[in-house]
């Protein structure tokens, strides 16, 4: 097929690089239904269908003509969905929640009917501090300063993050201190090393208030991204499950050890890191590890996948559906009941963390994905 300007912008559309100029001669040729045969041949080329059929619906012809008038947002909660088990059938635009969301390759039902049961908000700060004595700090209803003594450290709450003021600290004891962020709560710490530490959902830092001696030991349960201080005196070490751990001297990583996941994934983003003291892992890798203890490589590692959450994202790109609705369980601190064995489907693209579930339901009942509330109950069949 010769590279006409129809070609280019699908191509740029699939790529995610079109401005806003070219979005709307985009959608301006979407909206042409003399155009439907030619976009046909683009979409067979470029995905690699054998067979498709273009088939706009005339009732998306109102949106298709808002399109055209619309510097359409490319920060949108639901930013780029795509799986070619309809190879880019058709092109959707849809409004959510008062903002335009794009989205592709529809599918060839209609999707089943929504069964919402009021507005579920999505996660937030927030977290418990345990401190050395066993007393518990609820930080979602903390005011900034000092929320805390123990061990000649105070405990320092600065918008939204725990920093341990060690100038004082004593180190003829080790207090150690628990911070817990429930299911729909993320949060972050600055350990009294300086290293940087970001909690996911349902996750757990248990450390010391003062680092003292030749080590620097942590220990979570579920997922954690890290950003360590420099010491190469102190080597440090993250502890997870029972015999888990991860050596590093400086640099930026994520742990994954939810206890309901299939594997365990340290992905290194900076820096050398050596994982269960045998495999030693270089940037842009990944380490997974079975029930059994045997630990894989991967090489060419998503990284961006592995620390979506903490840039406030569900990353579609090589997350299947069952991990998916994990994340979503306990982002939105929801029960899930998955009914049979959910088909296998390739997802790319991204959406926000910080819109309502019923957002993100609908969005995926557009593709397919038949999930819908009932009772308080996220109900998702095949």
């Amino acid at each position: 097929m010769k590279n006409t300007r129809l070609h280019i912008l699908a191509q740029d559309f699939l790529d995610n690089k079109l401005d806003a100029a070219g979005q709307q001669e985009f959608y301006a040729l979407l909206g042409d239904p003399g155009q439907r045969e030619a976009l046909t041949e683009v979409f067979m080329e470029l995905t690699g269908a054998p067979d498709m059929d273009l088939e706009f619906d005339l009732s998306l012809q109102p949106l298709l003509e808002k399109a055209k008038s619309v510097d359409l947002p490319r920060d949108t909660p639901v930013k780029r969905m795509y799986y070619w088990r309809w190879a880019a059938a058709a092109i959707v635009l849809l409004v959510l929640a008062g903002g335009i969301y794009r989205l592709t390759e529809q599918p060839k039902r209609t999707p089943p009917t929504v069964a919402h049961s009021g507005a579920i908000a999505p996660g937030k700060q927030g977290a418990v501090l345990m401190l050395a004595d066993g007393s518990t700090v609820l930080l979602d209803s903390m005011k900034n300063g000092v929320v805390a003594s123990q061990a000649g450290t105070n405990v320092v709450l600065n918008n939204g993050q725990v920093v341990y003021d060690a100038n004082t600290a004593s180190t003829t004891a080790i207090a150690y201190n628990t911070i817990s962020t429930p299911r729909g709560r993320q949060f972050s710490v600055v350990l009294p090393d300086g290293t940087k530490v970001w909690l996911n959902a349902a996750s757990s830092l248990r450390y010391p208030v003062a680092f003292s001696g030749n080590t620097r030991e942590v220990r979570i349960t579920g997922e954690a991204y890290f950003e360590v201080a420099a010491d190469a005196a102190k080597p440090f070490s993250v502890h997870f499950h029972e015999k888990g751990v991860v050596e590093v001297l400086g640099t930026a990583f994520n742990v994954n050890a939810y206890t309901d996941e299939p594997i365990i994934k340290t992905t290194l983003l900076q820096g050398s890191i050596r994982v269960n003291k045998q495999q030693v892992l270089q940037p842009g890798e990944q380490a997974n590890i079975d029930k059994n203890g045997s630990i894989t490589v991967d090489n060419n590692a998503e990284t961006e996948n592995a620390i979506a959450w903490k840039k406030g994202l569900f990353m579609m790109s090589s997350t299947d559906l069952p991990a998916l609705f994990r994340q979503i369980s306990r982002w939105y601190d929801i029960e899930v009941d998955m009914k049979g064995e959910l088909p296998k489907r390739s997802f790319g693209g991204t959406i926000d963390r910080d819109v309502n579930l019923s957002d993100v339901i609908e969005a995926l009942n557009i593709y397919g994905v038949n999930c819908k509330l009932e009772n308080g109950k996220l109900i998702v069949q095949p």
